[in-house]
């Protein structure tokens, strides 16, 4: 299946950062699923992924997260090797 058909579109992340006056190029984009960082990918945003949506840390990893960490509390641990 082309990677257009999938559910890749960066919307949700364009929309949230209009919301806050920033681009998403400068933004930490944090998922759960590799579609997350797929669109985050799609919107040059930082992509860190979050091992609770059932995907393993390779699955993350080729999908383009540049971290993965267990869950919130192991991201919030390492906050300072992140961006």
């Amino acid at each position: 299946m082309p990677l257009a058909a999938l559910n890749v579109d960066p919307d949700f992340f364009l929309a949230a950062a209009g919301k806050l006056g920033k681009s998403t190029e400068t933004a930490v984009i944090v998922g759960d699923c590799i579609w997350d960082m797929l669109a985050a990918r799609r919107c040059r945003g930082l992509r860190v992924g979050l091992l609770a949506g059932g995907y393993g840390a390779d699955e993350m990893e080729r999908s383009g997260a540049v971290r993965v960490y267990e869950d919130p509390a192991a991201l919030l641990k390492h906050l300072d090797e992140v961006g």
